[in-house]
Protein backbone atom coordinates (compact mmCIF):
# COMPACT_ATOMS: atom_id res chain seq x y z
CA UNK A 1 0.00 0.00 0.00
CA UNK A 2 1.32 3.40 -0.97
CA UNK A 3 2.07 5.64 2.00
CA UNK A 4 -0.21 8.66 2.27
CA UNK A 5 1.54 11.84 1.19
CA UNK A 6 2.02 14.58 3.75
CA UNK A 7 -0.29 17.55 3.19
CA UNK A 8 0.84 21.14 3.61
CA UNK A 9 -0.38 24.66 2.90
CA UNK A 10 1.14 26.90 0.27
CA UNK A 11 1.94 30.51 1.17
CA UNK A 12 -1.13 31.61 -0.78
CA UNK A 13 -3.41 29.22 1.11
CA UNK A 14 -1.97 30.11 4.52
CA UNK A 15 -2.44 33.83 3.94
CA UNK A 16 -6.03 33.27 2.78
CA UNK A 17 -6.78 31.37 5.99
CA UNK A 18 -5.15 34.00 8.20
CA UNK A 19 -7.30 36.73 6.66
CA UNK A 20 -10.55 35.04 7.66
CA UNK A 21 -10.75 35.95 11.40
CA UNK A 22 -12.18 39.41 12.11
CA UNK A 23 -9.52 40.72 14.47
CA UNK A 24 -11.75 43.57 15.60
CA UNK A 25 -13.66 41.00 17.69
CA UNK A 26 -12.60 38.85 20.64
CA UNK A 27 -13.30 35.65 18.72
CA UNK A 28 -11.34 36.92 15.75
CA UNK A 29 -8.35 37.78 17.93
CA UNK A 30 -8.46 34.32 19.51
CA UNK A 31 -8.87 32.45 16.23
CA UNK A 32 -6.10 34.40 14.52
CA UNK A 33 -3.73 33.72 17.43
CA UNK A 34 -4.55 30.00 17.32
CA UNK A 35 -4.02 29.74 13.56
CA UNK A 36 -0.76 31.66 13.68
CA UNK A 37 0.51 29.53 16.57
CA UNK A 38 -0.31 26.35 14.67
CA UNK A 39 1.54 27.60 11.60
CA UNK A 40 4.61 29.08 13.30
CA UNK A 41 5.10 26.74 16.27
CA UNK A 42 3.88 23.42 14.88
CA UNK A 43 1.84 22.44 17.92
CA UNK A 44 -0.57 19.53 17.98
CA UNK A 45 -4.20 20.46 18.63
CA UNK A 46 -4.08 18.90 22.11
CA UNK A 47 -0.97 20.96 22.88
CA UNK A 48 -2.71 24.17 21.80
CA UNK A 49 -5.58 23.37 24.15
CA UNK A 50 -3.31 22.64 27.12
CA UNK A 51 -1.26 25.85 26.88
CA UNK A 52 -1.22 27.99 30.02
CA UNK A 53 -0.20 31.62 30.41
CA UNK A 54 2.86 30.46 32.37
CA UNK A 55 4.07 28.55 29.29
CA UNK A 56 4.87 31.87 27.57
CA UNK A 57 8.42 32.74 28.58
CA UNK A 58 11.57 34.58 27.62
CA UNK A 59 14.73 32.49 27.24
CA UNK A 60 18.02 34.16 26.33
CA UNK A 61 16.18 37.27 25.10
CA UNK A 62 13.95 35.14 22.86
CA UNK A 63 10.21 34.66 23.33
CA UNK A 64 9.50 30.95 23.67
CA UNK A 65 6.65 28.64 24.52
CA UNK A 66 7.16 25.55 26.68
CA UNK A 67 5.21 22.49 25.58
CA UNK A 68 4.60 19.07 27.11
CA UNK A 69 3.76 16.81 24.20
CA UNK A 70 3.24 13.13 23.49
CA UNK A 71 4.83 10.82 26.00
CA UNK A 72 5.19 13.78 28.40
CA UNK A 73 8.18 14.95 26.35
CA UNK A 74 9.17 18.56 26.96
CA UNK A 75 10.20 20.93 24.21
CA UNK A 76 10.84 24.66 24.02
CA UNK A 77 9.81 26.41 20.81
CA UNK A 78 10.89 29.92 19.76
CA UNK A 79 7.94 32.21 19.06
CA UNK A 80 7.94 34.61 16.14
CA UNK A 81 7.30 38.24 17.08
CA UNK A 82 4.00 38.36 15.17
CA UNK A 83 2.76 35.21 16.93
CA UNK A 84 3.61 36.54 20.38
CA UNK A 85 1.92 39.84 19.52
CA UNK A 86 -1.24 38.05 18.39
CA UNK A 87 -1.40 35.99 21.59
CA UNK A 88 -0.82 39.04 23.79
CA UNK A 89 -3.43 41.04 21.89
CA UNK A 90 -5.98 38.28 22.52
CA UNK A 91 -5.05 37.87 26.20
CA UNK A 92 -5.29 41.61 26.75
CA UNK A 93 -8.80 41.60 25.29
CA UNK A 94 -9.90 38.77 27.59
CA UNK A 95 -8.47 40.42 30.69
CA UNK A 96 -7.18 37.02 31.79
CA UNK A 97 -3.56 37.22 30.77
CA UNK A 98 -1.97 37.54 34.22
CA UNK A 99 -2.98 34.32 35.99
CA UNK A 100 -0.14 31.81 35.34
CA UNK A 101 -2.29 28.65 35.31
CA UNK A 102 -5.01 30.22 33.17
CA UNK A 103 -5.55 28.47 29.79
CA UNK A 104 -4.42 30.74 26.97
CA UNK A 105 -7.21 29.79 24.57
CA UNK A 106 -10.74 29.56 25.96
CA UNK A 107 -14.34 29.11 25.00
CA UNK A 108 -16.24 32.37 24.68
CA UNK A 109 -19.48 31.42 26.39
CA UNK A 110 -21.79 32.08 23.45
CA UNK A 111 -24.51 29.75 24.79
CA UNK A 112 -25.52 31.42 28.02
CA UNK A 113 -23.95 30.89 31.49
CA UNK A 114 -20.84 28.77 31.31
CA UNK A 115 -17.84 27.75 33.33
CA UNK A 116 -14.62 29.30 32.08
CA UNK A 117 -12.59 26.56 30.42
CA UNK A 118 -10.01 25.91 27.76
CA UNK A 119 -10.79 24.88 24.21
CA UNK A 120 -11.11 21.22 23.28
CA UNK A 121 -9.26 19.52 20.40
CA UNK A 122 -12.64 19.17 18.67
CA UNK A 123 -13.07 22.96 18.79
CA UNK A 124 -9.67 23.44 17.15
CA UNK A 125 -10.69 20.96 14.45
CA UNK A 126 -13.87 22.94 13.84
CA UNK A 127 -11.97 26.21 13.69
CA UNK A 128 -9.58 25.00 10.99
CA UNK A 129 -12.42 23.50 8.94
CA UNK A 130 -14.43 26.70 9.26
CA UNK A 131 -11.68 29.07 8.13
CA UNK A 132 -10.71 26.78 5.25
CA UNK A 133 -14.31 26.80 4.05
CA UNK A 134 -14.55 30.59 4.32
CA UNK A 135 -11.25 30.96 2.47
CA UNK A 136 -12.69 28.77 -0.33
CA UNK A 137 -9.91 26.19 -0.09
CA UNK A 138 -10.52 22.79 -1.66
CA UNK A 139 -8.00 20.93 0.49
CA UNK A 140 -9.16 19.04 3.55
CA UNK A 141 -7.64 21.30 6.21
CA UNK A 142 -7.13 20.18 9.80
CA UNK A 143 -4.66 21.18 12.53
CA UNK A 144 -2.11 18.56 11.51
CA UNK A 145 -1.88 20.08 8.02
CA UNK A 146 -0.67 23.28 9.69
CA UNK A 147 1.80 21.28 11.74
CA UNK A 148 3.05 19.68 8.51
CA UNK A 149 3.38 23.15 7.01
CA UNK A 150 5.54 24.25 9.95
CA UNK A 151 7.88 21.28 9.48
CA UNK A 152 8.26 21.69 5.71
CA UNK A 153 8.88 25.43 6.15
CA UNK A 154 11.71 24.68 8.60
CA UNK A 155 13.31 22.27 6.15
CA UNK A 156 12.84 24.71 3.27
CA UNK A 157 14.72 27.30 5.32
CA UNK A 158 17.73 25.02 5.70
CA UNK A 159 17.18 23.57 9.19
CA UNK A 160 18.62 20.09 9.69
CA UNK A 161 16.50 17.04 10.49
CA UNK A 162 17.59 16.85 14.14
CA UNK A 163 16.52 20.45 14.76
CA UNK A 164 13.15 19.86 13.11
CA UNK A 165 12.74 16.62 15.07
CA UNK A 166 13.31 18.48 18.35
CA UNK A 167 10.90 21.31 17.49
CA UNK A 168 8.22 18.88 16.33
CA UNK A 169 8.60 16.63 19.37
CA UNK A 170 9.11 13.47 17.32
CA UNK A 171 10.47 10.50 19.23
CA UNK A 172 11.97 8.96 16.07
CA UNK A 173 13.91 10.67 13.28
CA UNK A 174 12.09 8.48 10.74
CA UNK A 175 8.91 10.43 11.42
CA UNK A 176 10.69 13.68 10.59
CA UNK A 177 12.25 12.24 7.44
CA UNK A 178 8.76 11.91 5.91
CA UNK A 179 8.71 15.69 5.49
CA UNK A 180 11.71 15.64 3.15
CA UNK A 181 9.45 14.39 0.35
CA UNK A 182 6.96 17.17 1.05
CA UNK A 183 9.61 19.85 0.64
CA UNK A 184 10.30 18.66 -2.91
CA UNK A 185 6.60 18.98 -3.74
CA UNK A 186 6.43 22.36 -2.06
CA UNK A 187 9.25 23.76 -4.20
CA UNK A 188 7.04 23.08 -7.20
CA UNK A 189 3.73 24.27 -5.71
CA UNK A 190 5.00 27.20 -3.64
CA UNK A 191 8.46 28.44 -4.74
CA UNK A 192 8.40 31.64 -2.66
CA UNK A 193 9.66 31.66 0.96
CA UNK A 194 6.92 31.62 3.59
CA UNK A 195 6.26 34.68 5.74
CA UNK A 196 3.29 34.15 8.03
CA UNK A 197 0.99 36.83 9.38
CA UNK A 198 -1.23 39.47 7.82
CA UNK A 199 -1.64 43.17 8.49
CA UNK A 200 -4.60 44.23 10.58
CA UNK A 201 -5.95 46.58 7.97
CA UNK A 202 -9.67 45.92 8.14
CA UNK A 203 -9.56 43.50 5.23
CA UNK A 204 -8.24 45.96 2.67
CA UNK A 205 -5.52 43.64 1.43
CA UNK A 206 -5.93 41.30 -1.50
CA UNK A 207 -6.70 37.68 -0.62
CA UNK A 208 -5.10 35.18 -2.94
CA UNK A 209 -7.25 32.09 -3.43
CA UNK A 210 -6.40 28.94 -5.41
CA UNK A 211 -8.31 28.47 -8.63
CA UNK A 212 -11.33 26.30 -7.89
CA UNK A 213 -14.50 25.59 -9.81
CA UNK A 214 -16.89 24.38 -7.11
CA UNK A 215 -17.40 25.27 -3.43
CA UNK A 216 -16.11 22.84 -0.78
CA UNK A 217 -18.49 20.64 1.18
CA UNK A 218 -20.23 22.27 4.11
CA UNK A 219 -18.56 21.57 7.45
CA UNK A 220 -20.50 19.80 10.18
CA UNK A 221 -19.01 22.20 12.76
CA UNK A 222 -21.87 24.67 13.01
CA UNK A 223 -21.72 25.20 16.77
CA UNK A 224 -19.86 28.29 17.94
CA UNK A 225 -17.25 27.82 20.65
Amino acid sequence: MKKKETEFLTEEEAQAILRVPDRRTLQGKRDYAILLTLLTAGLRKAEICSLKVEDLKTYRNQAVIDVIGKGQRFRRIPLKAETLLAIKDYLKSTGNGTEPVHPIFQTLGKHGPYQERGLTPKAVDCLTKSVARKALLQKRIHPHVMRHTFATTLLDNGNDLRTVQALMGHSHIRTTEAYLHSTDDRKVDDPEPSVWGVKQDGGGGRILIPRTMSPPKTSSCNRKF
